[in-house]
């Protein structure tokens, strides 16, 4: 038996709208997102991989403690579990560590829909295992793993020739600030890359800075020297370089009558000449008091 609906209940009916797509989509996506996601584990000794499933709730410690319960020859070993470089701390949660990795690599991508198309089905790890722990010792999952410890760069190597940080914040923001048409032609995607790009100038304005002190360090120590040299061979064998330093005019003349200018002596250079007059001088000065002592 048909009923009609009066006005108001056909208002009532119209107030409630239909779900949209997103909403019907929504239910299903968020389901598949709490499914376990494969992980293949990559052993660093050469032996064969292994899948395993995490879930949201598996941390590395429990990636850790499956691995030693699939293979119990690794019981005894001290495991370290390595993505894309980074050694992964035992109370890391690893698939929202793996999740928040791919969309901050999707964000840094131009082209969003090709790579929300392509997505790895799998995840690699690598597995580093150690050596035996001995009797006794139990590998400290409550305590996190070292880090790395990453070498200093750019002006953060002044902290060990005495620099406090205030100092060399206060370097790094002078030495930008002048230098920011160095980033006008450069467009980058993360703030990693920002920060190896100006670990990168600091480092090429220190080196710059040392090769500059070290040539000229060289400069004068060789100007020195060279002076040295003269003094001592004018000293020594005061009537010698006088042969070599005289400089005679080349027998050439042009139409108007007038002559050829002399050119630089190619032997001694001006420095070791203004050392070999010295030794001269300091030649006589030296046999005229041995003359005085003599007479006297």
């Amino acid at each position: 038996m048909d009923m009609q609906l009066s006005e108001k209940a056909k208002g009532k009916q119209r107030a409630v709208e239909p779900p949209t797509n997103d909403q019907v989509e929504e239910g299903p996506s968020t389901q598949a997102e709490d499914k376990p996601r494969d992980l293949v584990v990559r052993f660093t000794e050469g032996a064969p991989d292994l899948t395993l499933s995490v879930s949201k709730q598996d941390t590395v410690r429990d990636v850790k403690r499956h691995i030693r319960d699939i293979r119990p020859g690794l019981q005894n070993h001290r495991l370290r579990l390595i993505h894309s470089g980074r050694l992964l701390t035992d109370g890391t949660l690893l698939y929202t560590f793996l999740t928040s990795l791919e969309e901050r690599q999707k964000r840094v991508k131009t082209d969003h829909a090709s790579v929300a198309a392509v997505k790895s089905a799998t995840t690699w790890i690598h597995c580093s295992v150690g050596p035996q722990l001995a009797l006794g010792e139990a590998e400290d999952d409550s305590k996190p793993q070292t880090a790395q410890i990453q070498p200093a760069r750019g002006f953060d190597r002044l902290a060990s020739v005495g620099f406090s940080q205030d100092d060399i914040e206060n370097f790094r923001r002078q030495f930008h600030s002048q230098s920011s048409a160095n980033y006008l032609d450069d467009d980058f995607a993360t703030e990693e890359e920002y920060d190896e790009h100006a670990r990168a100038l600091e480092e090429q304005w220190i080196d710059s800075m040392d090769n500059a002190g070290s040539a000229a360090l060289s400069q004068n120590n060789s100007s020195s020297s060279t002076v040295l040299q003269g003094v001592l061979m004018g000293f020594f064998f005061p009537f010698i370089p006088f042969f070599f330093i005289r400089t005679q005019k080349p027998p050439v003349f042009w139409e108007d009558g007038s002559e050829q200018e002399p050119t630089s002596n190619v032997i001694f250079s001006r420095r070791m000449s203004m050392g070999l007059v010295v030794g001269f001088l300091v030649n006589i000065l030296f046999g005229m008091w041995r003359y005085l002592l003599d007479t006297s």
